[in-house]
């Protein structure tokens, strides 16, 4: 190879005072930049710990503080109230079923859903024709039939003194007495009262009245129509006997224990004043599907309240001397309770006697700083607290 063709290795290598490229130069930047920070990073730590110092650079951050609201329940005298919502039921409600067939001629005005009578007033009347025609025949019969009892019981008579005449001191023969046709002229005086008895029953039955003081839930009589005896064409009820049913749960009902007799206040939708009424008898089952007992209780008066009507029940119950009273909302999950002691979330769960407009609970409180009334998400034990807000028992602001 000619020697001015020879390449010497150290010819291929860039001068030193020739500019490396720009991408070059970068990655040297950012190279020299890591490992300063590296070294500063490592410098910094070493001088801490080199130091001694007791308080830490780095810190784990705690859990959050929760902002609540409590109440500060005190115990008191507080008597047990169970609220529940029923049903107003005629106790004494019967149909609308005639004892005779026959022609509708009169039906009463007030004969409609809704109407009031009195006690034996008419609702309607069925024609009475062919009953008043059977009554006259009956009474004929029973004339008929006794006129032939008369005349077997004289000729049995005359039998009996004619075998005295000629068998004296002997005793007759039944036939000889007339005996058997005297006990059958007797029956048919029987059978033709009672066709007589059953006539002026029909007839008394024409007219439909009204048993008791009561009003009218359904009709369908009408005057011309044809009613068929023993059918139902309606309902009334009586207006005094009224009751309301209330479904109670098993727990409500032991709390009331003894319910029978208990005191209670009604009232009905859109209205504040109450009604007086009284437990007056509980079911001796419980309802397979709700698992309810049902509570019966009995108005002092009628008050307009009408069957179907729904209403408002608060029943009173025993006074517990030591209770305390919280607002519902002051109740979570699981039936409990959460409280704020020494600074952090604690659970309760009390023995709750009612849950209703507000709660009646055993548990004492007064070791507690206050129970939560705000709502709380997934609340933890040990959870510290900041209380923003205190009420009252009654839910004011302190």
């Amino acid at each position: 190879m000619p020697a001015d063709t020879m390449h010497h290795p150290l010819e291929e290598q860039p001068r030193l005072s020739e500019p490396a490229p720009k991408d070059t130069r970068l990655r040297g930047l950012i190279q020299v930049g890591l490992v300063a920070g590296t070294l500063a990073v490592g410098l910094g730590l070493n001088a801490t710990l080199s130091t001694g110092s007791s308080t830490p650079q780095i810190r784990a951050t705690g859990p959050a503080v929760l902002s609540v609201e409590v109440i500060r329940p005190d115990a008191q005298a507080s008597p047990l109230k169970v609220s529940e919502h029923g049903t107003v039921e005629a106790r004494n409600a019967i149909e609308l079923s005639p004892q005779v067939a026959g022609r509708v001629v009169y039906v009463s005005p007030n004969l409609a859903s809704g109407g009031t009578f009195k006690v034996g007033e008419v609702l309607f009347r069925i024609d009475d024709a062919d009953i008043r025609a059977a009554l006259r025949r009956a009474r004929a019969e029973v004339a008929a039939a006794q006129a032939d009892l008369l005349v077997e019981r004289a000729e049995a008579d005359l039998a009996r003194r004619e075998w005295a005449t000629v068998n004296p001191g002997q005793a007759i023969p039944s036939l000889v007495a007339r005996e058997p046709q005297t006990a059958r002229a007797e029956a048919a005086v029987e059978v033709a009262q009672a066709a007589l008895a059953d006539a002026q029953l029909r007839l008394a039955r024409v007219e439909v009245k009204m048993p008791f003081e009561g009003r009218v839930l359904s009709t369908s009589i009408e005057v011309g129509q044809t009613l068929n005896a023993g059918q139902n064409y309606g309902r009334v009820y009586n207006q005094q006997d009224l009751e309301i049913s209330l479904p109670v749960t098993a727990r409500a009902l032991a709390a009331l224990d003894p319910a029978v007799g208990r005191q209670a206040i009604v009232q009905r939708q859109g209205q504040t004043a109450g009604i007086p009424a009284s437990v007056s008898r509980v079911d001796a089952d419980i309802d397979p599907q709700t698992r309810l007992a049902r509570l019966v209780l009995t108005p002092e008066s009628d008050a307009g309240l009408r069957p179907g009507e729904f209403i408002e029940a608060d029943i009173i119950g025993p006074v517990f001397e030591s209770a305390f009273r919280l607002p519902e909302r002051a109740l979570s999950e699981n039936l409990t309770v959460w409280v704020v002691e020494n600074g952090v979330l604690a659970p309760r769960q009390p023995e709750i006697l009612s849950i209703e407009n507000d709660l009646l609970a055993t548990e004492p409180f007064d070791t507690a700083e206050g129970v939560i009334v705000s709502p709380l998400i997934d609340p933890h034990p040990g959870t510290p607290v900041k209380i923003v807000g205190q009420y009252a028992d009654g839910g004011t602001t302190l």
